[in-house]
């Protein structure tokens, strides 16, 4: 029998207080303040009907015995009001994935027609966690039993909303993923974007940012480039595009739900673009690169490219100049990869550029040049190019820069303990590393400028060369060794010393470009074979047309003989990485030609006379010497090593290992991996997108020591 309303909310607290009284029970006075949310679901079973309990509140916590904290997690819990007007047990309970620390609306979902059998309805719970992240679950309950189909947590507190976007009576989510930490939570300057979520029937589904794969001809190129312009964020073009396309194809559904998405991704930056947090760069967020380069235009060039001017002054840019610089030069880059055509992108691009470091200002010379050959008459462009060509250092200086002579304080004593700099990494800590490695001359590093705080490739081979000459393992990493051995290389350089620089070993020649004038990159991989990573490996470049030299060990060729066949079998090359990792610059001569000589015979064991010549030594750790070099021309190798390192022997991430290899590929670069030595799922992830970035520039991969 159907209660009546008004004894609903009797039953509600009734119900809730009975699924709360566990957990008072276990966690005492700090769960007084708990509440729960309470209502029936709308369904039935046999014996009764479905109500399910929420909890809500601030979450309690106790201390345990063994002197372990026992937190409190918001659970959902499914009940039965029986017809004999009593309450069945708990039938099923789930925690929230997100784990908010409140709960704070609940609505129930028809989730339209089931494929499953019997009906079901969707929970959709939205909380807040931390100080400003927002949580969204959507649970199914069918049956007695409960179950989360998609969870979501938001960096602001707006997780996201429910609405029926297509009109078919079925309820889509749409998540907040927007970034308001572009430069910090209250600057007022964020990435702004969502993710659209379809129930297909059975669960939550994102709709993807892809070309439908159903597609033939002419339609499915043009769906392509939609695409392409959304992944270079050219949003208005790539909104009026997709309507264009989905119109050619009224009734193919997933082409109306790109063009949804696009379209809304594209109102959303639009709307935010000219924002007065930093006006310039959410123009570039949002693809307006028109309205971008109007803000410089408005100026002098002194004025534009100023690190204090009026595109930064007053912004939040003021006080997070490297911040500013890498999301220009990333959005920039990206959107010349579909629109290489358009000057205000070569414009902006070049302001990144000037911005970043005072060795980029070749760079920004070039962009600057390539814009003005586009747009020949535009005034401002002429001027900024005699103005850039004239100047060797962007003028002013942002507030929080430091005064170049005196250094940075070092990190804290207890930070490397926990924590290393290496590739990628940026921060002040990365700036008073890069103060300190250009006050020891033997290590030929270039001050980059007081306001560059990235981990780069210069940075990297200055640690190395510092971490040979002390004796420390060569990791090109920062520990709490290395930084005390800089600190007393610091001090040292300021006495007189008969001590060269140790010169750089000799390299093999190679091409930065092929004979039709095509840019080359040269993959390589370090410490296999494997047998789990190198397989991967070889799968990724085989799908991508694309040919490694891999420096190998002679003990992993000795115990996978198989793989090293098959590399060469696939046009690969086996090289030398010595046989057990040793450090060549710390072993005897017996010991470094035995290293040498049993790793080739372990290459001929395994592929035969097809992996000659193997011409290259790489060194474990790039350490050598000057007895390095000598005893490897001896037995006939060239000492060889890298141009990019990623470290993802660190790993990082997928993400930061791929984004640093594609910001320092240039033609004949050397590209260093890893297909051994430890877990590497994501080189594996990161070669993938490489590649595929790689040869969408129109660079070719080739052999490095043949």
């Amino acid at each position: 029998m159907e209660p009546p309303a008004e004894d609903k909310a009797v039953l509600a607290a009734e119900l809730a207080e009975m699924a709360l009284a566990p957990v008072i029970e276990e966690f005492g006075e700090s769960a007084e303040e708990l509440t729960a949310h309470a209502f029936p679901l709308g369904l039935r079973d046999e014996a009764g009907e479905l109500w399910v309990v929420v909890t809500n509140g601030p979450q309690p916590y106790y201390q345990g015995a063994d002197g372990n904290g026992v937190n409190f997690f918001h659970f959902v819990a499914l009940y039965r009001r029986n017809d004999d007007a009593s309450w069945s047990d708990e039938l099923s309970q789930v925690t929230l994935e997100t784990a908010p620390q409140r709960t704070h609306t609940v609505e129930v979902l028809d989730p339209g027609p089931r494929r499953a059998a019997g009906p079901g309805v969707l929970i959709a719970i939205r909380g807040q966690t931390g100080a400003h992240a927002g949580t969204f679950d959507v649970l199914l309950a069918e049956g007695k039993q409960l179950a989360t189909m998609v969870s979501h947590i938001s960096a602001g507190p707006d997780s996201g909303s429910i609405a029926d976007l297509d009109g078919d009576g079925v309820a889509e989510l749409i998540f907040n993923t927007s970034d308001p930490y572009v430069f910090c939570y209250a600057c007022a300057v964020a990435e702004r974007g969502e993710q659209v979520y379809r129930w297909t029937g059975v669960e939550y589904e994102q709709v993807p940012l892809e070309t439908p794969d159903d597609l033939e001809g002419d339609l499915a190129a043009q769906a392509e480039r939609v695409v392409r312009m959304a992944g270079a964020n050219l949003w208005r073009d790539a909104a009026a595009l997709a309507i264009e396309t989905s119109r050619r194809a009224p009734d193919h559904e997933a082409l109306r739900w790109l063009s949804t998405v696009v379209n809304r991704m594209a109102a959303l930056r639009i709307a935010y673009a000219g924002s007065p947090g930093q006006p310039l760069l959410t123009n570039v967020l949002a693809g307006e690169y028109g309205a971008a380069f109007a803000l410089m235009q408005a100026l002098t060039p002194a004025e534009a490219f100023a690190l204090d001017g009026p595109l930064i002054s007053g912004t939040a840019a003021e006080t997070a100049l490297p911040t500013m610089v890498s999301y220009l030069l990333f959005y920039a880059d990206e959107a010349l990869k579909a629109r290489n055509d358009d000057p205000a992108i070569h414009a902006v691009r070049a302001l990144g550029q000037v911005l970043a470091s005072p060795e980029e200002l070749s760079r920004a010379r070039s962009s600057i040049g390539r814009a003005l050959r586009l747009a020949p008459d535009d005034t401002f462009l002429q001027q900024a190019k005699a103005y850039l060509d004239a100047t060797e250092v962007a003028p002013g200086l942002p507030p929080d820069a430091p005064d170049p002579e005196t250094l940075l304080d070092a990190p804290d004593a207890s930070y490397f303990e926990q924590y290393t700099l290496g590739t990628g990494d940026r921060g002040r800590a990365v700036r008073a590393l890069h103060q300190r490695l250009a006050r020891v001359p033997a290590l030929g590093f270039r001050y980059p400028g007081r306001y560059y705080d990235v981990y780069d490739e210069p940075t990297r081979e200055a640690v190395l060369k510092l971490q040979v000459e002390a004796g420390l393992a060569p990791t090109g990493v920062v520990d709490g060794p290395t930084w005390g051995a800089l600190e007393a290389a610091v001090a040292a350089s300021q006495q007189p010393s008969d001590v060269a620089p140790s010169s750089p070993p000799p390299s093999v020649t190679h091409p930065a470009h092929g004979a039709a004038g095509e840019p080359v990159v040269y993959l390589t991989f370090d410490d296999g074979p494997h047998p789990t990573w190198t397989p991967q490996v070889l799968d990724v470049l085989a799908r991508h047309g694309a040919t490694a030299t891999f420096f190998v060990l002679g003990q992993n060729v000795l115990a996978y003989p198989e793989l090293a066949a098959r590399l060469v079998a696939e046009g690969h090359d086996p090289e030398n990485h010595t046989f057990d990792h040793a450090s060549l610059d710390k072993v005897d001569r017996e010991t470094f030609i035995a290293e040498v000589r049993d790793t080739d015979r372990a290459i001929h064991e395994a592929a035969g006379d097809r992996a000659d010549p193997i011409a290259c030594l790489r060194p474990p750790y790039g350490a050598y010497d000057a007895q390095t070099g000598k005893l490897a021309a001896e037995l006939g190798k060239t000492l060889t090593l890298w141009t990019v390192d990623p470290q993802d022997w660190r790993r990082p991430g997928a993400d930061q290992i791929a984004e640093h290899l594609l910001a320092h590929a240039r033609p004949g670069a050397i590209l260093l991996m890893h297909d051994g030595g430890g877990e590497r799922s994501q080189t594996v992830a990161a070669l993938d997108r490489v590649l595929g970035e790689l040869s969408a520039r129109g660079f070719t991969f080739a052999l490095l020591c043949q």
